[in-house]
């Protein structure tokens, strides 16, 4: 299991926030769907290439009449329910009569879907490009229907890259896929086109940089409906005079310019001609704030960008603000004016630390002046700082009041002298805070005052320096606390203040390097909620007498919840991923 992560502000289920954070988001391998073979693929080309009105009508053949007889509207909604390659590829092959049904202007097509690599590939692997105009003819007969529209991986998966010999296949007798065999033939005025009529409300184009040009620009900004614009995976730069046509979009509501991460895979053979650091925004865009509906804006990746203008309040409807993995240096004084913020995601922003700490001098007797003003975010619910340079927990945090999710992940907090009494002061006005993420800061113990935080239900405390003796018996008066992660800390005990939690469901104790188990365990095997206890090291090793009580520890639990997979434990030797799903101990 991987190490426990905070997500965004749903609670449901505690299982949920230790999965990993997005980091470089790998691209999916291409896997075929649909029919295989090469002749599969020919049925599939034909089927958009020939027109509606000139294929043989056939017999409807199925063999329920009460299907036969139903209306147009009701067959509508059954096909529905089909998957939307079921509904586009198999459904026009039964009889004339579904044929028919599918080939309209329905709200079957409400929603397109089109994964370049999908549609490219057969069951064999084999290459058979995806026709601009075959496409562009299939949406426009269906085009007064939809409303959204998806395009993904345009651009060559890195993982589907092969070295060829010289005849062409690989080592393994497979085809070899190289970047001179495009995936389709569309270009960017193929894309305008395309999008030329339709009256879109939702737009993501993930993974499609190559079709991503200017005329592209120019066919968006011409969607007067649009509300979602998603750009994922972005490998070029966003020359202002491509991006300003988005401007005049003035119903959009959620924005999203993220850039492609390089792979450690990447090298100047398969990358484009800008690199990575010059890839999307070269700073912020003064006419995105013509925008004035947006309530959603996600800019992640983008290197280039350093800062913010102040008068990004002219943003007034923002909600959720997005700028991970840039290069921010600061944020502007007036942020704390966005008053309809509710998430703010910063993370990866290195170089931030020094915006978030006090001036260094202030007039005597006068309150030390931040260079920021938070008191402003009433409705903030969710805060990313993880990996922003930050030394202490900043204590204008405490102006925060409604803050339910905190992710410090990655900072160095632990280092300065006097830290847990700056993390006290910080977070315990904090009445509403439900999850903590606190890993990997170096710290060596918690302040006694986390007592405070009554309404926390998740504690992740991974990777950090936590001895016992760092962990108040204080710890053991939280009311609500769910799941608490610590994983990779100095334990040489299960502490006993944890049987103190009668909320607790899931406790992460794995790869504390000298942690034994020297007494019985059933002050957490009582727990009433327990569902998960992750245990065990890949460095180290078990004596005979950890052995003993971790056996009956595992008894007790499977006597009390026969049908529970509660204890997972990990041996020396074995991969993370050995263990996840190991039998309980019993």
């Amino acid at each position: 299991m991987g190490l426990p992560r905070l997500p965004p502000p749903d609670y449901g289920s505690p299982s949920e926030a230790f999965q990993p954070a997005r980091r470089n988001c790998k691209l999916r391998k291409c896997s075929a769907g649909g029919w295989g073979g090469q002749a599969g693929w020919h049925k599939r080309n034909a089927l958009l290439s020939a027109p509606d009105d000139l294929c043989e009508e056939q017999p409807c053949q199925t063999s329920s009449a009460g299907m036969h007889s139903l209306p147009p509207d009701l067959l509508i909604q059954v096909f529905s329910q089909l998957d939307p390659g079921a509904r586009r590829l198999l459904l026009p092959l039964v009889c004339q009569q579904w044929r028919d049904v599918v080939s309209q202007p329905t709200s079957l097509w409400t929603h397109l879907d089109l994964d370049f690599a999908s549609e490219a590939f057969d069951d064999n692997g084999q290459l058979a490009q995806v026709k601009q105009e075959q496409i562009i003819a299939w949406v426009h007969q269906r085009g007064s229907a939809v409303r959204s529209l998806r395009l993904q991986g345009s651009y060559q998966p890195l993982e589907l890259r092969e070295i060829s010999d010289e005849d062409g296949a690989s080592s393994d007798g497979a085809v070899s896929m190289t970047a001179s065999q495009p995936l389709h033939d569309f270009t960017g005025m193929g894309l305008a086109r395309l999008l030329l009529g339709l009256r879109l409300e939702e737009l993501v184009l993930e993974r499609c940089s190559d079709i991503l040009q200017a005329s592209a620009f120019v066919a968006i900004a011409s969607l007067s409906n649009l509300k979602v614009l998603n750009l994922k995976g972005i490998r070029s730069q966003l020359h202002p005079s491509q991006s300003e046509a988005l401007w005049g979009l003035g119903h959009l509501e959620e924005l999203v310019l993220d850039c492609d991460q390089p792979q450690e895979s990447d090298d100047a053979a398969v990358l484009p001609q800008h690199t990575a650091d010059s890839w999307g925004l070269p700073e912020f865009p003064d006419g995105m704030l013509k925008l004035r509906n947006l309530t959603h804006l996600t800019l992640s990746c983008h290197y280039a960008l350093t800062s913010l203008p102040s008068t990004i309040t002219k943003l007034n409807k923002l909600q959720v603000l997005n700028l991970d993995f840039c290069t921010l240096e600061n944020l502007p004084a007036s942020l704390g004016n966005l008053t309809a913020l509710t998430t703010l995601d910063v993370e990866g922003n290195l170089f931030l630390g020094d915006a978030f700490r006090q001036l260094p001098s202030t007039p005597p007797g006068m309150p030390p002046i931040s260079p920021l003003n938070l008191s402003g975010l009433s409705s903030l619910r969710y805060l990313n700082l993880n990996a922003c340079g930050l030394t202490q927990i900043p204590e204008m945090l405490s102006e925060l009041h409604g803050l339910e999710t905190l992710d410090l992940e990655d900072n160095e907090l632990g280092l300065e002298d006097g830290s847990a009494a700056v993390m006290g002061r910080s977070l315990t006005s904090l009445s509403r805070l439900q999850c903590l993420n606190v890993a990997q800061c170096r710290l060596s113990h918690l302040p006694a005052i986390v007592e405070r935080l009554s309404g926390l239900r998740i504690l992740d405390l991974t990777n950090n320096r936590i001895t016992n003796e760092g962990l108040p018996a204080s710890l053991a008066r939280l009311p609500h606390l769910k799941a608490i992660g610590l994983k990779k800390n100095r334990l040489t005990s299960v502490p006993r203040l944890l049987g103190g939690l009668r909320s607790l469901q899931e406790l992460y104790l794995e790869d504390n390097e000298d942690l034994q188990v020297g007494e019985g365990l059933d002050f957490i095997a009582q727990l009433p909620a327990l569902r998960m206890v992750m245990m065990g090291k890949t460095q180290g090793s078990w004596n005979s007498r950890s052995l003993h009580f971790m056996t009956d520890f595992g008894l007790r639990l499977h006597t009390r919840h026969p049908a529970r997979h509660i204890l997972r434990i990990s041996f020396p030797g074995q991969a993370p991923d050995e263990h996840d799903d190991a039998p309980m101990l019993s």
